[in-house]
């Protein structure tokens, strides 16, 4: 019986960083939209999708907020527990959600110019 994603590791330029768990991944490409009118569905249009990374980062002594909200550029890998491995690639912080502490967490938004199944 295969193993399913319960879990994944998160490296921004190396660094593993502390994540919770529940981290999503969508790794782009093309959106389709139907296109109705009549009762019917006439076919569909395409648009281009970045891939994002939705995470919750465990704030520690050590994490510096302002320098996760300048990562532009960076090189991420997304591995899963089964062993799936995803490589962004010149990704960004595209949104930085306030800092949780009653939770210890604070949520990052990364997007990319590309995603790849390593």
């Amino acid at each position: 019986m295969p193993q399913i994603t319960g879990k994944a590791i998160i490296k921004v330029d190396g660094n593993q960083w502390r994540t919770t768990d529940g981290c999503k991944l969508h790794p782009g490409g093309v959106e389709r939209e139907p296109k109705v009118g009549g009762g019917k569905v006439h076919g569909y249009n395409e648009k281009t999708k970045a891939p994002e990374l939705d995470a919750s980062v465990y704030h520690t002594k050590d994490t510096d907020l302002t320098a996760i909200n300048a990562i532009k550029n960076a090189t991420v890998i997304f591995e899963s527990d089964t062993g799936d491995r995803y490589l962004l690639r010149n990704a960004w912080v595209g949104s930085q959600e306030a800092l949780d502490a009653e939770n210890g967490t604070v949520g990052v938004k990364m997007s990319a110019e590309s995603c790849e199944r390593l």
